[in-house]
């Protein structure tokens, strides 16, 4: 589809500018006129993919990232506002009052704040994605693209009651996980900071010790004594050394090869891959029910599936599922030739397009792995948390032998 940059006129008076994807000229002169303004000048950017690279760029992630640390917003409130916003124009609240009145009622100032300039926009003549999509660090892809598809099918009012649902679903996936990993990642903490303590305070005092003593020391101490000198005083090294990898991860990330080999290893790696998939699997197969549900065509949803997903490789595969059905595949087909979807969902997908109910059984498919990830989690931290015990008290009991096993000797030796 093709990329123009232009410029345009208010009937306020105001220019603005920017970049849209549209599929004519005469697309965005209408879209222009139903905001109230007039297109002075249109030019289509020939590598419109190149576009979308400088506005999605390092620098507009790296600001994005630290929008999302320094102005926190959390999920719940998200989701009480999407709640809310549904309520209310589902009940035939005009989307401005909507936006007017949930802004004052917002307790945390920077969400009242962007609830402003979000009403304030529509009411100069944004979409309420476009509004929206000015604040990336408040509101997803995803979150914006439904919202678009919403307003484009004349279901914003549904689109808003299922994205409450599915940001409700979600927050509740995220509370279990977060409850399960709290303890392992305490104790690992805990490990770390023991550890930390052995190696740079009391170690250092016990090599004080034994160099005055000047007694041979057994391997397993000296191991353990040069380990501590070079923490302490070669760490800046070591610390240079974190950072330049990760700066190099970074950029490497940056690629559009590196991120989609890495997001094709993840899913790879043993026990955390399957569960990542298995999350995968679960927005998925909800958006793609939500988006049915609202009325939008199938090839459609995939692409705004695919926009949304942030697996590189998931995301490949979606687009070429849209491609396959776009030249008359079936969705089970085009999936099953994907590779990536496992069986029960393909038999699934499959009863559905038969009895004319697929956003309904994508719903159960999302149930369902949902239901996996959270037994899966629960599974696995039952087992981490007594061997993490064991392997900690192992490595803080070597520490410990190491340190007074010339102790010992000295011990036996004067018996």
């Amino acid at each position: 589809m093709p990329v123009f940059q232009y410029k345009a006129k208010r009937f306020d008076g105001k220019t603005i500018a920017g970049v849209i994807e549209l599929d004519s000229e005469m697309t965005l002169i209408d879209r222009l006129h139903r905001k109230n303004a007039v297109l002075l000048s249109a030019s289509q950017i020939e590598d419109g993919r190149q576009a979308k690279i400088t506005k999605s760029g390092f620098g507009e992630k790296l600001r994005t990232r630290f929008n999302k640390i320094f102005n926190s917003i959390s999920s719940n409130e998200i989701l009480l506002f999407t709640h809310q916003m549904a309520a209310m124009f589902g009940a035939g609240v005009p989307l401005s009052r909507c936006l007017e009145s949930l802004g004052k009622d917002l307790k945390n100032k920077k969400f009242r704040d962007i609830v402003s300039e979000i009403h304030r926009d529509i009411e100069s003549g944004d979409d309420l994605s476009e509004a929206m999509a000015k604040h990336p660090h408040v509101f997803s892809k995803l979150y914006i693209n439904m919202i678009h598809a919403g307003e484009s099918s004349g279901t914003l009012a549904t689109i808003l009651s299922q994205l409450s649902f599915y940001q409700e679903t979600a927050t509740e996936v995220r509370g279990k996980l977060k409850a399960a990993l709290a303890y392992p990642i305490a104790l690992i903490s805990f490990t770390l900071v023991v550890m930390l303590i052995l190696l740079l305070v009391i170690i250092p005092q016990f090599n004080q010790i034994y160099s005055r003593l000047n007694t041979p020391l057994p391997l397993p101490t000296k191991i353990l004594m040069k380990i501590s000198t070079t923490i302490r005083y070669g760490y800046y090294w070591y610390l240079i050394g974190f950072f330049s990898l990760w700066v190099l991860w970074g950029l490497i990330l940056q690629t559009s090869w590196g991120r989609y080999t890495w997001d094709r290893l993840k899913l790879r790696i043993p026990i955390i891959g399957p569960i990542i998939l298995k999350g995968i699997f679960t927005q998925f197969s909800r958006t793609l029910s939500i988006l049915l549900k609202s009325g939008l065509p199938v090839i459609q949803s995939l692409r705004i599936i695919s926009e949304s997903t942030p697996n590189a490789y998931i995301k490949k595969k979606v687009e070429e599922c849209a491609i396959k059905i776009q030249k008359g595949a079936t969705i089970s087909e085009a999936f099953a030739e994907g590779e990536v979807f496992p069986e029960l969902m393909l038999q699934m997908i499959s009863s559905g397009e038969e009895s004319g109910t697929l956003f309904a059984m994508l719903a159960k498919v999302a149930d369902f792995y949902q239901q996996q990830v959270s037994t899966t989690v629960a599974t696995l931290t039952s087992i981490i948390e007594p061997v993490l015990i064991v392997i900690m008290g192992l490595i803080i009991g070597s520490i410990a032998i190491s340190v007074f096993l010339p102790i010992f000797k000295m011990g036996g030796a004067f018996h």
